[in-house]
């Protein structure tokens, strides 16, 4: 039988880190520390999985044993969240198409898109490059000349960007951040500042010769957008993203009580505030499962949630 269930966060560790943000505002308990990333919703069989607690199964598990909430097309669940707040600069890095991860690790691509959560004064993302053609991308990485290499956008916060196939990007410390993404797991470095792993004692691998023939050349120059919000029975509306075959991301404020509707699954995950949605309690770092044709959602409360959902290519 069909039901609202809570998704179990999972954690791993990250050389990066975090501050203690993701602990006190967003009530996650781990042992992982520093905590820099949670993964709100992953369904990476025998890798990466969360849990669902009340169906004594990983959500991975869920995908297969109960398709219907799903109502998918995909073998595997299609999209992937986490919220992130490192410490340290992330690795400049691309993620490549579907073709090439095939070939590579037998995986997927990863397109994906972040929403800035928040941000101080002086926070930024690295997002693509000033290469004009990959002879000078090349020159630029082996002389070490990341200056003139390496563009870097000014975060502001509430605001979106797209981030496709192929295209050079970074998060910055201290920039807190929801991330939507294919649920897939095919990362290529180019640089990584020359940190040492303390759980290897060594540099983490760079991939320059797979970046080379992944990076989006010449660069997109892709800027963050801002999108409008619509009232809607008692909601704020923003539409992100909602494309076919990848994800859809929407983002449902409340300031007392307000009804969604959405007949596909969805993956509602709280930024802010705390209320119930159908009842259910909800706060600040909960994610709850939405299954598909579950009607209307009655919200309570003063809530701002992410609603991360997939709609098929063939129907």
């Amino acid at each position: 039988m069909k039901k609202i269930v809570r998704i179990e966060p999972h954690y791993e560790p990250r050389m990066w880190g975090g501050g203690t943000r993701l602990r006190d505002e967003f009530h996650y308990v781990t042992d992982v520390a520093p905590l820099g990333e949670v993964y709100n919703v992953v369904a990476l069989k025998d890798h990466a999985d969360c849990a669902v607690p009340e169906m004594g199964m990983t959500l991975s598990e869920l995908y297969v044993n109960c398709p219907d909430w799903f109502d998918c097309e995909t073998e595997e669940l299609p999209i992937r969240v986490n919220i992130l707040d490192p410490m340290d600069d992330l690795s400049v890095q691309i993620h490549p198409d579907d073709a090439f991860a095939r070939k590579y690790n037998g995986g997927r691509g990863k397109p994906e898109a972040w929403v800035i959560l928040d941000s101080p004064e002086d926070g930024y993302i690295e997002f693509g490059h000033h290469a004009k053609n990959l002879e000078e991308f090349k020159s630029m990485t082996e002389n070490r000349e990341w200056e003139k290499l390496l563009r870097y956008l000014k975060t502001e916060n509430d605001a979106f960007i797209n981030i496709p196939a192929g295209t050079l990007h970074a998060v910055g410390k201290h920039v807190v951040l929801y991330n939507i993404s294919r649920n897939a797991d095919c990362t290529l470095r180019l640089y990584d500042y020359d940190r040492i792993d303390p759980s290897t004692g060594t540099k983490r691998p760079i991939q320059p010769e797979a970046v080379y023939e992944n990076v989006n050349l010449p660069d997109k120059l892709i800027e963050f957008q801002r999108f409008p919000a619509a009232e809607e029975f008692g909601c704020k509306v923003t539409r992100y993203w909602d494309e076919p075959g990848l994800y859809t991301l929407m983002r449902i404020q409340t300031d007392e009580s307000g009804r969604f509707l959405h007949e596909r699954f969805a993956f509602y995950t709280c930024v802010k505030g705390e209320g119930t949605l159908n009842g259910i309690p909800v706060r600040q770092g909960d994610t709850l499962l939405v299954p598909a044709g579950t009607g209307w959602i009655e919200l309570k409360g003063t809530l701002d949630l992410f609603l991360a959902s997939y709609r098929n290519m063939y129907m």
